[in-house]
């Protein structure tokens, strides 16, 4: 009779115990995908606020265009995206129909906008970093 007692009251503090490390464990992950967000807005601001051509699919586009086509990928893709460097490789190299390599042509040069935005991320990163460690 004791053990039917108690095995109801175990399951219950198995049960609360389970749900509470479930909740610790999506407070964690909401947390550390607050950074990658904040990575992934910067770099869309970073093009749309860029002088640099877009070329992609052999056709130039100014960086307000670009911009919102790497937004609207970003956006379809949803939570497949969960990193900064997700969003270069999957949706800022190539074009997803054709596979052709996405350039970024900043005056005489013209970069392969995968390399130029992880670039971008290296020095928002230590830029964060230091503005960290500065608190």
């Amino acid at each position: 009779m004791t053990t039917s007692m108690t095995s109801p009251h175990i399951r219950r503090t198995l049960l609360a115990a389970a749900a509470a490390v479930t909740f610790a464990m999506s407070q964690a992950v909401t947390a550390a995908e607050a950074p990658s967000k904040d990575e992934i807005d910067h770099l869309l601001n970073f093009v749309a606020a860029s002088t640099c051509t877009f070329v992609r699919n052999g056709t130039e586009y100014p960086p307000d265009k670009a911009r919102d086509h790497l937004a609207s990928k970003y956006q379809f893709a949803g939570s497949r995206i969960t990193t900064a460097e997700e969003f270069i490789k999957y949706l800022a190299t190539e074009s997803s129909m054709s596979g052709e390599l996405y350039h970024v042509k900043c005056g005489k040069t013209d970069a392969l906008s995968g390399v130029w935005l992880t670039n971008e991320l290296n020095r928002y990163r230590k830029e964060s970093a230091r503005a960290q460690a500065a608190r």
